[in-house]
């Protein structure tokens, strides 16, 4: 089924505010791109669920999500940088999306600390309500991870 070109805009304009919003820590305004029920999870390529900040990165809700990112990126800076997504609409009311994305990120206030430069794909479940097509599902598979040194 054809993904409709402006089905196709606002999925893309959502996911770019998806990486504006998590570099700027601005974790409140995801009430405008995923539905509260929506799940996220970050994978490492061997199969592997991210093991970081003291936690696994699986989160059942859009809360649950805000709630660790929110705290999380305090003291962290990042830049999230996404590919034009491959879109395939399943349903008249859900279309799946694969997006390359490169992201940097480190210690706030340091040049070298923790600084890293990663790459993978987010795989995305996206759902029509109304007018309006809202995420609710992500899945984020890292396939690069180059630690920086000093």
């Amino acid at each position: 089924m054809a993904v409709s070109s402006e089905a196709a805009a606002i999925i893309q304009r959502k996911k770019l505010q998806y990486c504006r919003w998590a570099d700027h820590n601005q974790f409140h305004l995801f009430d405008q791109i995923a539905l509260p029920e929506a799940t996220f999870s970050f994978w490492e390529g061997d199969g592997t669920i991210y093991h970081e900040f003291g936690r696994d990165y699986s989160f059942s809700s859009r809360e649950e999500f805000i709630n660790h990112f929110t705290t999380a990126f305090k003291s962290l800076q990042s830049y999230h940088l996404v590919a034009p997504a491959e879109l395939e609409q399943t349903s008249p009311d859900e279309i799946k999306a694969i997006f390359g994305c490169i992201y940097h990120a480190g210690i706030k206030g340091s040049d070298t600390e923790g600084h890293e430069t990663c790459g993978g794909h987010y795989y995305e479940t996206w759902v029509r309500k109304g007018d309006d097509w809202f995420m609710k599902d992500l899945k984020f598979e890292r396939i690069y991870r180059k630690a920086h040194s000093s």
